[in-house]
Protein backbone atom coordinates (compact mmCIF):
# COMPACT_ATOMS: atom_id res chain seq x y z
CA UNK A 1 0.00 0.00 0.00
CA UNK A 2 2.51 2.04 0.85
CA UNK A 3 4.75 1.67 -1.97
CA UNK A 4 1.42 2.21 -4.21
CA UNK A 5 0.84 5.40 -2.57
CA UNK A 6 4.37 6.63 -3.42
CA UNK A 7 4.31 5.91 -7.09
CA UNK A 8 0.82 7.48 -7.06
CA UNK A 9 2.92 10.65 -5.60
CA UNK A 10 5.88 11.01 -7.75
CA UNK A 11 3.53 10.45 -10.81
CA UNK A 12 1.59 13.41 -9.80
CA UNK A 13 4.84 15.60 -8.96
CA UNK A 14 6.32 14.30 -12.60
CA UNK A 15 3.35 15.17 -14.60
CA UNK A 16 2.36 18.43 -12.97
CA UNK A 17 3.07 22.71 -12.22
CA UNK A 18 5.39 24.87 -14.67
CA UNK A 19 9.03 24.03 -14.66
CA UNK A 20 12.26 23.22 -16.40
CA UNK A 21 12.20 19.35 -17.81
CA UNK A 22 14.88 17.25 -19.16
CA UNK A 23 14.73 13.84 -20.72
CA UNK A 24 18.16 11.84 -21.16
CA UNK A 25 19.61 8.64 -22.42
CA UNK A 26 22.86 7.07 -21.12
CA UNK A 27 25.05 4.00 -20.86
CA UNK A 28 28.22 2.76 -18.30
CA UNK A 29 29.69 0.40 -16.51
CA UNK A 30 29.05 -1.42 -13.36
CA UNK A 31 30.95 -3.03 -10.71
CA UNK A 32 28.91 -4.86 -8.01
CA UNK A 33 29.32 -7.98 -5.72
CA UNK A 34 27.22 -10.40 -3.57
CA UNK A 35 27.39 -9.70 0.56
CA UNK A 36 26.45 -12.35 1.87
CA UNK A 37 26.89 -13.85 5.72
CA UNK A 38 26.11 -17.53 4.31
CA UNK A 39 27.27 -20.33 2.46
CA UNK A 40 27.64 -18.47 -1.32
CA UNK A 41 30.33 -19.09 -3.68
CA UNK A 42 29.79 -15.90 -5.82
CA UNK A 43 31.56 -12.98 -3.77
CA UNK A 44 34.19 -11.73 -5.64
CA UNK A 45 33.37 -8.74 -7.98
CA UNK A 46 31.76 -8.77 -11.48
CA UNK A 47 32.07 -5.98 -13.82
CA UNK A 48 29.18 -5.74 -15.94
CA UNK A 49 26.97 -2.72 -18.09
CA UNK A 50 23.82 -0.38 -17.94
CA UNK A 51 22.07 1.29 -20.36
CA UNK A 52 18.64 3.45 -19.53
CA UNK A 53 17.67 7.14 -19.58
CA UNK A 54 15.88 9.31 -16.97
CA UNK A 55 13.04 12.49 -17.13
CA UNK A 56 13.89 15.12 -14.82
CA UNK A 57 11.39 18.07 -13.40
CA UNK A 58 12.94 20.97 -11.83
CA UNK A 59 11.15 22.68 -8.90
CA UNK A 60 13.03 25.78 -7.76
CA UNK A 61 16.55 24.73 -6.77
CA UNK A 62 16.14 20.83 -6.73
CA UNK A 63 14.64 18.24 -9.23
CA UNK A 64 12.85 15.42 -8.85
CA UNK A 65 14.34 12.61 -11.65
CA UNK A 66 12.92 9.10 -12.89
CA UNK A 67 15.30 6.39 -14.32
CA UNK A 68 14.84 3.13 -15.94
CA UNK A 69 17.67 0.89 -16.38
CA UNK A 70 19.25 -2.37 -17.25
CA UNK A 71 21.85 -3.50 -15.37
CA UNK A 72 23.96 -6.75 -14.65
CA UNK A 73 24.75 -6.97 -11.57
CA UNK A 74 26.27 -10.44 -9.57
CA UNK A 75 29.55 -11.61 -8.80
CA UNK A 76 32.59 -14.46 -9.33
CA UNK A 77 33.87 -17.37 -7.32
CA UNK A 78 37.21 -16.62 -5.48
CA UNK A 79 39.21 -19.41 -9.08
CA UNK A 80 36.99 -16.79 -11.09
CA UNK A 81 35.89 -20.00 -13.35
CA UNK A 82 32.37 -19.23 -11.97
CA UNK A 83 30.54 -16.43 -13.04
CA UNK A 84 26.85 -15.51 -11.61
CA UNK A 85 25.35 -12.54 -13.75
CA UNK A 86 21.32 -11.02 -12.70
CA UNK A 87 19.86 -8.69 -15.22
CA UNK A 88 17.62 -6.17 -13.63
CA UNK A 89 14.98 -3.53 -14.59
CA UNK A 90 16.07 -0.48 -12.10
CA UNK A 91 13.78 2.04 -11.76
CA UNK A 92 14.81 4.99 -9.29
CA UNK A 93 13.24 7.95 -7.79
CA UNK A 94 15.86 10.80 -7.07
CA UNK A 95 15.89 13.95 -5.58
CA UNK A 96 18.46 16.11 -7.56
CA UNK A 97 20.25 19.22 -6.37
CA UNK A 98 22.43 20.97 -9.21
CA UNK A 99 24.97 23.53 -8.50
CA UNK A 100 26.48 25.50 -11.22
CA UNK A 101 30.20 25.67 -11.54
CA UNK A 102 31.62 28.61 -13.80
CA UNK A 103 29.81 30.19 -16.98
CA UNK A 104 29.39 26.48 -18.43
CA UNK A 105 29.51 23.03 -16.04
CA UNK A 106 27.27 22.46 -13.64
CA UNK A 107 27.35 19.73 -10.75
CA UNK A 108 24.54 17.97 -9.47
CA UNK A 109 24.28 15.13 -6.36
CA UNK A 110 21.36 13.09 -5.91
CA UNK A 111 19.93 10.26 -3.92
CA UNK A 112 16.35 7.84 -3.56
CA UNK A 113 15.05 4.76 -3.27
CA UNK A 114 14.88 2.40 -6.17
CA UNK A 115 12.94 -0.36 -6.93
CA UNK A 116 14.51 -3.61 -8.99
CA UNK A 117 13.06 -6.60 -10.39
CA UNK A 118 15.12 -9.65 -11.80
CA UNK A 119 14.42 -10.34 -15.80
CA UNK A 120 17.16 -12.95 -16.49
CA UNK A 121 19.59 -14.94 -14.52
CA UNK A 122 22.66 -16.86 -15.95
CA UNK A 123 25.10 -19.09 -14.54
CA UNK A 124 28.57 -19.09 -16.45
CA UNK A 125 31.52 -21.92 -15.87
CA UNK A 126 34.45 -21.92 -17.36
CA UNK A 127 37.19 -24.73 -17.63
CA UNK A 128 40.68 -25.05 -19.25
CA UNK A 129 39.74 -21.82 -21.14
CA UNK A 130 35.91 -23.12 -22.30
CA UNK A 131 33.24 -20.93 -21.45
CA UNK A 132 29.58 -23.19 -20.87
CA UNK A 133 26.71 -20.50 -20.64
CA UNK A 134 23.37 -21.77 -18.31
CA UNK A 135 20.56 -20.34 -18.00
CA UNK A 136 19.89 -20.46 -14.03
CA UNK A 137 16.82 -22.62 -13.92
CA UNK A 138 19.13 -25.22 -15.86
CA UNK A 139 21.65 -24.83 -12.68
CA UNK A 140 19.74 -25.15 -9.95
CA UNK A 141 22.64 -26.82 -8.03
CA UNK A 142 24.92 -24.72 -8.72
CA UNK A 143 23.05 -21.29 -8.22
CA UNK A 144 20.93 -20.25 -5.08
CA UNK A 145 16.85 -19.30 -5.20
CA UNK A 146 16.50 -15.60 -5.28
CA UNK A 147 13.35 -13.53 -4.44
CA UNK A 148 12.89 -11.32 -8.03
CA UNK A 149 12.11 -8.07 -6.15
CA UNK A 150 15.04 -5.88 -4.80
CA UNK A 151 14.31 -2.37 -3.43
CA UNK A 152 17.26 -0.38 -2.43
CA UNK A 153 19.05 3.07 -1.67
CA UNK A 154 21.00 5.37 -4.73
CA UNK A 155 23.12 8.11 -4.02
CA UNK A 156 25.81 9.58 -6.43
CA UNK A 157 26.78 13.06 -8.02
CA UNK A 158 27.61 13.99 -11.83
CA UNK A 159 28.67 16.64 -13.99
CA UNK A 160 27.23 18.27 -17.46
CA UNK A 161 28.87 20.30 -20.26
CA UNK A 162 26.55 22.02 -23.21
CA UNK A 163 27.18 20.37 -26.48
CA UNK A 164 25.13 20.99 -29.78
CA UNK A 165 21.79 21.76 -29.18
CA UNK A 166 21.86 19.44 -25.51
CA UNK A 167 24.59 18.50 -22.63
CA UNK A 168 26.78 15.47 -22.60
CA UNK A 169 27.15 14.21 -18.56
CA UNK A 170 29.33 11.93 -16.51
CA UNK A 171 27.66 10.35 -13.55
CA UNK A 172 28.75 8.03 -10.75
CA UNK A 173 26.61 6.36 -8.18
CA UNK A 174 26.75 3.64 -5.61
CA UNK A 175 23.77 1.41 -4.84
CA UNK A 176 23.15 -0.26 -1.65
CA UNK A 177 20.43 -3.21 -2.05
CA UNK A 178 18.19 -3.27 1.28
CA UNK A 179 16.63 -6.95 0.99
CA UNK A 180 18.10 -10.20 1.45
CA UNK A 181 17.11 -11.54 -2.34
CA UNK A 182 18.75 -15.20 -0.85
CA UNK A 183 15.03 -17.13 -0.89
CA UNK A 184 17.01 -20.68 -0.38
CA UNK A 185 17.06 -23.03 2.52
CA UNK A 186 18.70 -22.10 5.38
CA UNK A 187 19.12 -18.26 7.07
CA UNK A 188 21.71 -16.77 5.11
CA UNK A 189 21.31 -12.96 3.34
CA UNK A 190 22.67 -12.11 0.45
CA UNK A 191 22.14 -8.11 -1.00
CA UNK A 192 23.12 -6.94 -3.89
CA UNK A 193 26.28 -3.73 -3.86
CA UNK A 194 26.75 -1.90 -6.88
CA UNK A 195 28.99 1.21 -8.27
CA UNK A 196 28.86 2.48 -11.61
CA UNK A 197 29.81 5.12 -13.75
CA UNK A 198 27.85 6.53 -16.78
CA UNK A 199 28.24 8.85 -20.24
CA UNK A 200 25.00 10.57 -21.25
CA UNK A 201 23.40 12.92 -22.86
CA UNK A 202 20.41 15.04 -22.31
CA UNK A 203 18.23 17.32 -23.73
CA UNK A 204 15.89 19.83 -22.44
CA UNK A 205 11.92 20.32 -23.58
CA UNK A 206 9.68 22.94 -23.11
CA UNK A 207 6.04 22.50 -21.59
CA UNK A 208 4.23 20.14 -24.08
CA UNK A 209 7.28 17.76 -23.67
CA UNK A 210 8.45 18.24 -26.86
CA UNK A 211 12.27 19.26 -27.86
CA UNK A 212 13.30 22.84 -27.81
CA UNK A 213 14.60 24.78 -30.89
Amino acid sequence: MKLRVLVLAAVLVLTTGASAQEAAIKAGLTMSRLESDGDIRFTDRLVSTSFGGHYRKSFGPVALQGEVTMVTRGGKTEDGNETLRLQYLELPLLLVVPVNIGPSFQAYGFGGPMLSLETRCRYIFEEEGLKTNFSCDQSTNAVFDRRPLDYALTVGAGLSHPLASGRIMLEARHTWGMRNIYDGAGTAEVRNRTFGVSLGYTLQLDMEGQRRN
